[in-house]
């Protein structure tokens, strides 16, 4: 199967609720080596969205079906659970997916990651996102056209934080060497794991500290308040904006009026004129940057 520009592993071809070979949690590894260590002398401080990565539309209209051509049937629109479903905590332990054959993209950079969900989540009538779900997820992202790896096609130069023709490309591992791990979790977890580190996230936001990206389960299921797109964008959305965290972006402003919002930009906060977007590139391969706005 393929997404965009690249062959995605098989477990992408069907929705696998059940969880598969898990793993224990392991320590994270140091700093990828092309970028400073977390707190060093001009490295990256963590960071939490003040509020989250936004839920996000693409932009780019479609044409309109012929009529002689049947419609498409549209696909469902997810319910949006209400706060009161929303699991609050669980066991604060961590399953991990399995690694996965394959490598995402042709950057020059091979960034493995891991993929964990919170054990011990009480679903109750929600559709679980077991392991394995969240892993295709991540990999289905991951592997989109306008996604991190079309920097293979188009490097990218971003002088402010070192990067010359910087390229990357993924892919999932099961143990206990990687770069970055991915963890869905619930609000109260992702409360305590980030709070250790200073940052706060008020039983709602996203974080990432050094090579762990915390999700919070609570907009994982229901967007950004206030802010009207799907759910599928909003979770694009968030993987790209902590991804891109993690490779070394801080957070960007609007470039002008009616263009595409940077990734990196807190869209759910203010669009600054912006047009909201999930991708780090455009449907040209472009860059989406902005000016600077440093956490």
């Amino acid at each position: 199967m393929r997404i965009g520009r690249y062959p995605v592993p098989a477990a992408l071809l069907t929705a696998v609720l059940a969880a598969g070979v898990l793993v224990g949690c392991g320590t994270a590894p140091a700093q990828p080596q092309w970028l400073p260590a977390p707190g060093a002398a001009g490295g990256q401080p963590a960071t939490a969205d003040p509020t989250g990565p936004s839920a996000t539309a693409d932009a780019a209209g479609s044409s309109p079906t012929p009529s002689a051509s049947p419609s498409p049937t549209p696909s469902p629109t997810p319910t949006v659970p209400p706060d009161s479903a929303i699991p609050r905590s669980a066991s604060g332990s961590f399953a991990a997916a399995d690694g996965a054959a394959g490598r995402i993209g042709i950057g020059a950079r091979i960034v493995t990651y891991r993929v964990e969900v919170e054990q011990g989540i009480d679903w109750g009538s929600l559709e679980p996102w077991a392991v394995r779900r969240f892993a295709d997820r991540v990999d289905g992202v991951l592997a989109a056209s306008r996604g991190w790896t079309e920097s293979g096609f188009h490097p990218v130069t971003e002088r402010s934080v070192g990067l010359n023709r910087a390229s990357w490309s993924f892919r999932r591992v099961g143990g206990n060497s990687y770069d970055v791990r991915i963890r869905l979790a619930t609000p109260q977890t992702v409360d305590r794991l980030c709070g250790q580190v200073g940052l706060t996230t008020a039983g709602v936001f996203s974080c990432r500290f050094g090579t762990t990206i915390m999700i919070n389960l609570r907009r994982w299921l229901q967007g950004a308040d206030g802010y009207p797109v799907t759910i599928d964008d909003y979770q694009t959305s968030v993987i790209n904006h902590e991804i891109g965290h993690y490779l070394g972006f801080d957070h960007m402003g609007c470039a002008g009026q009616g263009q595409l919002a940077p990734v990196m930009g807190l869209q759910t906060t203010d669009l600054g004129g912006c047009l909201p977007n999930p991708y780090p590139f455009d449907e040209d391969g472009r860059f989406v940057s902005g000016p600077w706005q440093p956490s």
